[in-house]
């Protein structure tokens, strides 16, 4: 193995922990999602726990800036003004953060 690969394995091996609690965004995204605090992290990741909606599947893969189709079913996040307007899906295992337009904004995957 090259040393370039060498060391983008072992820089994946030490952000994978993070991964699965963080919001994965695209490159250059310049949405809200960026700027989610520690506290709005923490809530929103206690809202969808709480909420517990099954998990719907859809073909493809979905990324930060991809409309969502309008006939899947979304939930509202109450109860935090930075999430106003904003919704999510359980979808493909994962939990995608949605604006009122049903456009990726943020998804937090889960391995």
């Amino acid at each position: 193995m090259s040393l370039p690969a060498r060391l983008l394995a072992l820089t994946l091996l030490a952000v994978a922990p993070t991964m699965a609690t963080q919001p994965v965004l695209a490159q250059g995204a310049s949405d809200a999602a960026q700027s989610y605090s520690t506290e709005e992290r923490a809530f929103l990741d206690g809202y969808i726990r709480r909420t517990g909606a099954p998990s719907q599947t859809i073909p493809g893969e979905i990324t930060v800036g991809s409309q969502l189709a309008g006939n899947l079913t979304y939930h509202a996040i109450e109860g935090h003004p930075r999430f106003r307007g904003q919704r999510y899906i359980h979808v493909n295992n994962n939990h995608v953060i949605v604006d009122g337009n049903n456009r990726v904004i943020a998804i937090h995957r889960h391995h």
